[in-house]
């Protein structure tokens, strides 16, 4: 009896738990999509706010190069209170930092005014804030995001909330960033910084009523001018950042310094470029757009200069040099040399090019794969360190790991 009474008491416990289960997952899946609309009930500052996501509160998408995926919010506000809040994405798997976003509102859902512009992302943040529905109004959100990565679309996960406004110092880290994206899209309109030096950015350059508020200088360290470094002497009437290094698109709370109301930052021009040399500083201003410049330029010049040789025709099992300037067709300011390893069953394919301005030396494409704009592969170039192993193509079979290498008619390296 004891024993059927054991079994009898297991057994409604499977059951309970198989239902509580089954209750979950039915509550997620009301609650969570990534497909279907989703509304709820959210309370904001102990308000509540109604909250339609349209086509989902979870975003699992691939960005390709050159799209958008787009999500939309409804916010509907039936209190007699004006109401602040923040939009956040949680949850966020993103494949690379290639991927940007920008954020618009509207209050008919068919014309909508830009809030934010091409903001990088790369894990939980908040896609807006400062955002206000007023008492007894609706407000629709709408969230872009764009592929930036042309070598393979940016998988992109994350769950959408409407949460309370953030922090002053929240606020202060999002303008700073925000200022950030317009140093790149400034940096960007140019064709990128193709030569080497300080370069100081005034943020009174940026014009946007959200960041008038703020005052400062971005110290641009181009020496290496392949991977330029962002110093930030920045601040508003409560907080800055003095000479802080903003790196992989973030800015961490600890280093935002509360300001003092009596005394503002001393940051000029001068005082600027004395923090980092004693050489001279140049207004990021002076630099022109140049057509021949860029990484992004370099790479695609490359990448058509590499494709093309490996269309040639290879006759003989033996180490071929080909020179980009004479052996094919090449309209782009490219010049150098490719090595090609025909010895082995899958030839190997050595890559010695430059611009002037950029360069790829020594790079074994087929072994350590395909290189993309922003990879450490491309570099600066620097004339000594290019020729000592790209001057001529005896270097390139030498520094290559080979002593007998060929023309592309086969005639014998000298």
């Amino acid at each position: 009896m004891k024993h059927q009474l054991m079994y009898i008491i297991i057994f409604f416990i499977v059951i309970a738990v198989l239902i509580a289960s089954f209750l979950r997952l039915d509550y997620e899946k009301k609650t969570n999509s990534s497909v279907q609309d989703i509304n709820v009930v959210t309370k904001v500052d102990d308000v509540e706010l109604n909250v339609l996501y349209v086509g989902g509160n979870i975003i699992d998408e691939v960005v390709e190069y050159g799209n958008k995926v787009s999500k939309i919010i409804n916010i509907t506000n039936d209190t007699e209170t004006n109401i602040s809040f923040a939009v956040n994405l949680s949850e966020v798997y993103i494949s690379d930092n290639y991927l940007t976003y920008s954020v618009s509102y509207s209050f008919d859902e068919k014309t909508y005014t830009e809030i934010t512009k091409n903001i990088t992302i790369n894990k939980d943040d908040n896609l807006a804030y400062n955002l206000v529905i007023a008492a007894s109004t609706k407000l629709s959100i709408k969230i872009e995001f764009y592929g930036n990565n042309e070598s393979q679309g940016t998988e992109l996960k994350g769950k959408f909330g409407i949460i309370s406004n953030l922090t002053a110092k929240d606020i202060f880290r999002k303008d700073v960033l925000a200022i950030h994206s317009s140093v790149l899209s400034s940096i960007n309109s140019i064709n990128d910084i193709n030569e080497s030096g300080y370069f100081i950015y005034d943020l009174s350059n940026i014009s946007s009523e959200v960041l008038k508020n703020y005052n400062g200088y971005v110290m641009i360290d181009a020496n290496n001018y392949s991977e330029p470094v962002f110093h930030y002497f920045i601040y508003n009437d409560l907080y800055m950042l003095d000479n802080y290094n903003l790196k992989n698109n973030d800015v961490e709370k600890k280093f935002i310094k509360d300001i003092d109301v009596t005394k503002k930052p001393d940051f000029n021009f001068e005082n600027v470029c004395r923090e980092f040399t004693k050489k001279n500083c140049r207004d990021f201003s002076e630099l022109r757009y140049d057509p021949n410049g860029g990484k992004d330029t370099f790479y695609k010049n490359s990448i058509e200069v590499i494709n093309k040789v490996k269309g040639l025709p290879l006759h003989e099992k033996k180490v071929y040099i080909f020179d980009v300037k004479k052996d094919i067709e090449n309209n782009t300011n490219i010049r150098g040399y490719i090595l090609v390893n025909n010895t082995v069953t899958n030839p190997e394919y050595y890559i010695y090019l430059t611009n002037d301005i950029y360069m790829i030396s020594g790079y074994n494409l087929t072994k350590l794969g395909q290189f993309n704009k922003d990879s450490k592969t491309i570099r600066t170039y620097n004339q000594s360190s290019y020729n000592l192993s790209s001057e001529n193509m005896d270097k390139v079979c030498n520094f290559s790991g080979f002593t007998d290498c060929v023309l592309a008619n086969g005639e014998k390296v000298n």
